[in-house]
Protein backbone atom coordinates (compact mmCIF):
# COMPACT_ATOMS: atom_id res chain seq x y z
CA UNK A 1 0.00 0.00 0.00
CA UNK A 2 1.60 3.20 -0.65
CA UNK A 3 2.01 5.92 1.64
CA UNK A 4 0.62 9.21 1.42
CA UNK A 5 2.43 11.96 -0.25
CA UNK A 6 3.84 14.46 2.80
CA UNK A 7 4.44 17.80 3.17
CA UNK A 8 8.16 19.19 3.89
CA UNK A 9 8.65 23.12 4.67
CA UNK A 10 12.75 24.02 4.67
CA UNK A 11 12.81 27.51 5.97
CA UNK A 12 15.47 29.68 5.11
CA UNK A 13 15.77 27.15 2.39
CA UNK A 14 18.72 27.77 0.62
CA UNK A 15 21.96 25.31 -0.70
CA UNK A 16 21.55 22.78 1.46
CA UNK A 17 17.20 22.85 1.14
CA UNK A 18 18.06 22.91 -2.68
CA UNK A 19 20.10 20.23 -2.32
CA UNK A 20 17.69 17.99 0.01
CA UNK A 21 14.76 18.34 -2.12
CA UNK A 22 16.71 16.96 -5.26
CA UNK A 23 17.62 14.14 -3.69
CA UNK A 24 13.97 13.30 -1.99
CA UNK A 25 12.15 11.03 -3.58
CA UNK A 26 9.03 13.66 -5.42
CA UNK A 27 6.53 10.85 -5.16
CA UNK A 28 6.31 10.46 -1.10
CA UNK A 29 7.35 14.24 -0.91
CA UNK A 30 6.56 17.78 -1.45
CA UNK A 31 9.06 20.17 -1.08
CA UNK A 32 8.22 23.84 0.04
CA UNK A 33 11.00 26.13 0.77
CA UNK A 34 10.37 29.57 2.15
CA UNK A 35 12.77 32.65 2.19
CA UNK A 36 12.32 36.22 2.00
CA UNK A 37 12.50 36.63 -1.35
CA UNK A 38 12.28 33.35 -3.54
CA UNK A 39 13.48 35.49 -6.37
CA UNK A 40 16.74 35.09 -5.34
CA UNK A 41 16.54 31.25 -4.96
CA UNK A 42 15.23 31.51 -8.51
CA UNK A 43 18.02 33.71 -10.11
CA UNK A 44 20.78 31.11 -8.62
CA UNK A 45 18.99 28.10 -10.45
CA UNK A 46 17.54 26.67 -6.94
CA UNK A 47 15.01 24.10 -9.44
CA UNK A 48 11.52 25.22 -9.07
CA UNK A 49 10.89 21.52 -10.36
CA UNK A 50 11.80 20.15 -6.71
CA UNK A 51 10.86 23.00 -4.08
CA UNK A 52 7.80 25.00 -4.47
CA UNK A 53 9.04 28.68 -3.29
CA UNK A 54 7.22 30.06 -0.96
CA UNK A 55 7.51 34.16 0.55
CA UNK A 56 7.67 34.19 4.26
CA UNK A 57 9.40 35.85 7.05
CA UNK A 58 10.53 33.39 9.62
CA UNK A 59 11.07 35.65 12.24
CA UNK A 60 7.43 36.19 12.30
CA UNK A 61 5.04 33.78 13.77
CA UNK A 62 1.64 35.10 12.12
CA UNK A 63 3.97 34.08 8.67
CA UNK A 64 4.78 30.95 9.84
CA UNK A 65 0.97 29.86 11.05
CA UNK A 66 0.02 31.46 7.51
CA UNK A 67 2.24 29.13 5.34
CA UNK A 68 1.28 25.99 7.67
CA UNK A 69 -2.26 26.73 7.41
CA UNK A 70 -2.72 23.70 5.25
CA UNK A 71 -0.78 21.36 6.88
CA UNK A 72 2.91 20.13 7.69
CA UNK A 73 4.26 16.84 8.11
CA UNK A 74 7.92 17.54 8.66
CA UNK A 75 9.54 21.38 9.06
CA UNK A 76 13.04 21.36 8.52
CA UNK A 77 14.96 24.99 9.34
CA UNK A 78 18.56 25.61 7.82
CA UNK A 79 19.14 29.09 8.59
CA UNK A 80 22.21 31.21 7.83
CA UNK A 81 23.08 34.33 8.88
CA UNK A 82 22.68 37.63 6.59
CA UNK A 83 25.56 38.95 8.06
CA UNK A 84 28.27 37.79 10.48
CA UNK A 85 27.72 40.36 13.60
CA UNK A 86 25.89 39.23 16.82
CA UNK A 87 22.53 41.09 15.40
CA UNK A 88 22.95 39.29 12.17
CA UNK A 89 23.09 35.83 14.39
CA UNK A 90 20.56 36.77 16.57
CA UNK A 91 18.13 37.61 13.54
CA UNK A 92 18.71 33.91 12.03
CA UNK A 93 18.77 31.90 15.04
CA UNK A 94 17.17 33.23 18.10
CA UNK A 95 14.19 35.40 16.55
CA UNK A 96 13.58 32.79 14.11
CA UNK A 97 13.23 30.08 16.95
CA UNK A 98 11.10 31.99 19.00
CA UNK A 99 8.65 32.76 15.99
CA UNK A 100 9.08 29.01 14.80
CA UNK A 101 7.89 28.10 18.45
CA UNK A 102 5.17 29.80 18.96
CA UNK A 103 3.59 29.80 15.54
CA UNK A 104 3.98 25.57 15.82
CA UNK A 105 2.68 25.50 19.32
CA UNK A 106 -0.53 27.46 17.87
CA UNK A 107 -0.88 24.68 15.08
CA UNK A 108 -4.18 22.69 15.56
CA UNK A 109 -2.55 19.89 13.45
CA UNK A 110 1.43 19.95 14.09
CA UNK A 111 4.11 18.37 12.44
CA UNK A 112 5.20 15.21 12.38
CA UNK A 113 8.56 16.28 12.88
CA UNK A 114 10.77 19.11 13.43
CA UNK A 115 14.93 19.34 12.68
CA UNK A 116 16.74 22.29 13.55
CA UNK A 117 20.10 22.53 11.84
CA UNK A 118 22.40 23.72 14.41
CA UNK A 119 26.37 23.73 14.20
CA UNK A 120 28.98 21.95 16.06
CA UNK A 121 30.14 25.65 17.31
CA UNK A 122 28.76 25.63 20.65
CA UNK A 123 31.26 23.43 21.29
CA UNK A 124 33.98 25.61 22.20
CA UNK A 125 36.30 23.71 24.09
CA UNK A 126 39.54 22.09 23.10
CA UNK A 127 41.10 19.41 24.12
CA UNK A 128 42.14 15.75 23.32
CA UNK A 129 38.87 14.55 25.33
CA UNK A 130 36.12 13.70 23.10
CA UNK A 131 33.30 15.70 22.60
CA UNK A 132 29.74 13.95 22.08
CA UNK A 133 25.87 14.75 22.85
CA UNK A 134 26.43 14.61 26.35
CA UNK A 135 28.82 16.60 26.64
CA UNK A 136 28.03 20.43 27.99
CA UNK A 137 28.69 22.95 25.37
CA UNK A 138 30.94 25.84 26.11
CA UNK A 139 30.61 28.44 23.91
CA UNK A 140 33.65 30.89 22.99
CA UNK A 141 31.89 33.54 21.34
CA UNK A 142 29.16 35.14 20.03
CA UNK A 143 28.37 32.49 17.53
CA UNK A 144 28.07 29.60 19.76
CA UNK A 145 26.49 31.13 22.76
CA UNK A 146 23.43 32.55 19.83
CA UNK A 147 23.49 28.77 18.12
CA UNK A 148 23.09 27.66 21.78
CA UNK A 149 19.97 29.64 22.62
CA UNK A 150 18.06 28.98 19.91
CA UNK A 151 18.19 25.21 20.41
CA UNK A 152 16.69 25.78 23.99
CA UNK A 153 14.46 27.74 22.49
CA UNK A 154 13.35 25.44 20.02
CA UNK A 155 13.62 22.54 21.72
CA UNK A 156 10.52 21.39 23.06
CA UNK A 157 8.32 23.30 19.68
CA UNK A 158 6.69 19.77 18.73
CA UNK A 159 6.90 16.69 20.74
CA UNK A 160 9.08 14.95 17.75
CA UNK A 161 12.34 18.05 17.92
CA UNK A 162 15.28 17.09 16.77
CA UNK A 163 18.08 19.09 16.69
CA UNK A 164 20.90 17.98 14.27
CA UNK A 165 24.85 20.17 14.82
CA UNK A 166 26.75 19.85 11.84
CA UNK A 167 30.37 19.97 11.79
CA UNK A 168 32.42 21.88 9.12
CA UNK A 169 30.27 21.36 5.85
CA UNK A 170 32.23 20.61 2.56
CA UNK A 171 31.19 19.71 -0.77
CA UNK A 172 30.76 21.10 -4.28
CA UNK A 173 30.47 25.06 -3.84
CA UNK A 174 31.91 25.01 -0.47
CA UNK A 175 36.01 25.03 -1.13
CA UNK A 176 37.34 27.61 1.10
CA UNK A 177 39.76 24.64 2.69
CA UNK A 178 41.00 24.01 -0.89
CA UNK A 179 41.95 27.60 -1.33
CA UNK A 180 43.23 27.86 1.23
CA UNK A 181 45.58 25.04 0.01
CA UNK A 182 45.87 26.93 -3.71
CA UNK A 183 46.82 30.19 -1.75
CA UNK A 184 49.65 28.17 -0.18
CA UNK A 185 48.29 28.71 3.70
CA UNK A 186 48.10 26.08 6.59
CA UNK A 187 47.58 25.35 9.79
CA UNK A 188 51.25 24.89 12.31
CA UNK A 189 51.99 21.05 12.91
CA UNK A 190 52.12 22.25 16.93
CA UNK A 191 49.95 22.00 18.73
CA UNK A 192 47.49 20.01 16.55
CA UNK A 193 44.59 21.84 15.71
CA UNK A 194 41.62 19.17 14.92
CA UNK A 195 38.87 19.81 12.64
CA UNK A 196 35.95 17.89 11.93
CA UNK A 197 33.82 17.36 8.56
CA UNK A 198 31.56 16.56 6.88
CA UNK A 199 30.27 16.08 3.44
CA UNK A 200 27.47 17.86 2.44
CA UNK A 201 25.76 14.90 0.83
CA UNK A 202 25.89 12.91 4.40
CA UNK A 203 24.57 16.25 5.87
CA UNK A 204 21.10 15.92 3.04
CA UNK A 205 21.26 11.88 3.52
CA UNK A 206 21.15 12.39 7.49
CA UNK A 207 18.73 14.16 7.52
CA UNK A 208 16.23 12.24 5.07
CA UNK A 209 17.20 9.40 6.70
CA UNK A 210 16.00 10.86 10.08
CA UNK A 211 13.05 11.81 8.24
CA UNK A 212 11.90 8.37 6.51
CA UNK A 213 12.78 6.49 9.96
CA UNK A 214 10.85 8.51 12.22
CA UNK A 215 7.93 8.50 9.12
CA UNK A 216 7.97 4.67 9.56
CA UNK A 217 7.50 4.70 13.50
CA UNK A 218 11.44 5.20 14.89
CA UNK A 219 12.11 7.79 16.96
CA UNK A 220 14.89 10.10 16.56
CA UNK A 221 17.51 11.63 19.60
CA UNK A 222 16.35 14.61 20.75
CA UNK A 223 20.26 15.79 19.51
CA UNK A 224 22.86 14.20 16.95
CA UNK A 225 26.41 15.57 16.07
CA UNK A 226 26.69 15.64 12.58
CA UNK A 227 30.12 15.02 11.18
CA UNK A 228 32.47 12.27 9.47
CA UNK A 229 34.09 9.53 10.97
CA UNK A 230 37.69 11.09 11.28
CA UNK A 231 38.94 14.22 13.36
CA UNK A 232 42.26 15.18 11.94
CA UNK A 233 44.90 17.48 12.69
CA UNK A 234 44.33 20.31 10.20
CA UNK A 235 47.97 20.52 9.50
CA UNK A 236 48.01 17.12 8.39
CA UNK A 237 44.61 17.68 5.85
CA UNK A 238 46.24 20.11 4.21
CA UNK A 239 49.12 18.57 3.59
CA UNK A 240 47.40 15.81 2.25
CA UNK A 241 45.28 18.11 -0.07
CA UNK A 242 48.22 20.03 -1.03
CA UNK A 243 49.64 16.32 -2.32
CA UNK A 244 46.56 15.51 -3.96
CA UNK A 245 45.93 19.00 -5.79
CA UNK A 246 49.47 17.95 -7.19
CA UNK A 247 51.43 20.54 -5.11
CA UNK A 248 54.75 19.90 -2.58
CA UNK A 249 54.95 20.21 0.79
CA UNK A 250 56.94 23.12 0.06
CA UNK A 251 53.82 25.08 -1.63
CA UNK A 252 52.65 25.57 2.11
CA UNK A 253 54.45 28.43 2.69
CA UNK A 254 52.39 30.52 4.56
CA UNK A 255 51.64 29.48 8.58
CA UNK A 256 48.47 30.30 9.92
CA UNK A 257 47.27 30.54 13.49
CA UNK A 258 43.97 29.59 14.32
CA UNK A 259 42.26 29.73 17.51
CA UNK A 260 43.22 26.61 19.70
CA UNK A 261 39.17 26.65 21.03
CA UNK A 262 38.41 25.46 17.57
CA UNK A 263 40.25 22.37 17.87
CA UNK A 264 38.32 19.59 18.84
CA UNK A 265 37.42 15.90 18.53
CA UNK A 266 34.00 15.44 17.48
CA UNK A 267 32.19 11.73 17.77
CA UNK A 268 29.73 10.64 15.59
CA UNK A 269 28.70 7.22 17.46
CA UNK A 270 24.88 8.48 18.06
CA UNK A 271 24.15 9.27 14.01
CA UNK A 272 26.13 5.68 13.61
CA UNK A 273 24.19 4.20 15.80
CA UNK A 274 21.09 5.36 14.20
CA UNK A 275 21.53 3.48 11.32
CA UNK A 276 22.87 5.81 9.07
CA UNK A 277 25.91 4.46 6.80
CA UNK A 278 28.43 7.60 5.97
CA UNK A 279 28.90 8.10 2.07
CA UNK A 280 32.26 9.66 2.86
CA UNK A 281 33.20 8.33 6.35
CA UNK A 282 36.82 10.83 6.32
CA UNK A 283 38.34 13.39 4.65
CA UNK A 284 40.46 11.08 2.28
CA UNK A 285 37.19 9.63 0.84
CA UNK A 286 34.88 12.96 0.88
CA UNK A 287 37.88 15.07 -1.18
CA UNK A 288 38.81 12.27 -3.24
CA UNK A 289 35.54 12.51 -4.83
CA UNK A 290 35.61 16.16 -4.93
CA UNK A 291 39.02 16.47 -6.18
CA UNK A 292 37.53 13.45 -8.82
CA UNK A 293 40.83 11.18 -7.70
CA UNK A 294 40.19 7.59 -8.39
Amino acid sequence: MLMAKQKLWIFGCGDLGARLALQLDRDSYSVFGVRRNPLVALARKRRADAVHWRRGDATRAEDIERLLADGADVVMATFTPDEYTPAGYHRAYVDTATAMAEALRNLANPPRLLIWVSSTRVYGQGGDDWIDERTPPLPAGYQGDILLAAEEIIRDAVPATCVVRFAGIYGPGRDRLLSQVRAGRCAPPHPPQFSNRIHVDDCIGFLIHLMEKQRGGWSPERLYIGSDSLPVPMHELQHWLARAMGYTSAHLREEVQTSQRRSKKLSNRRMLESGYELKYPDYRAGYSALLDID
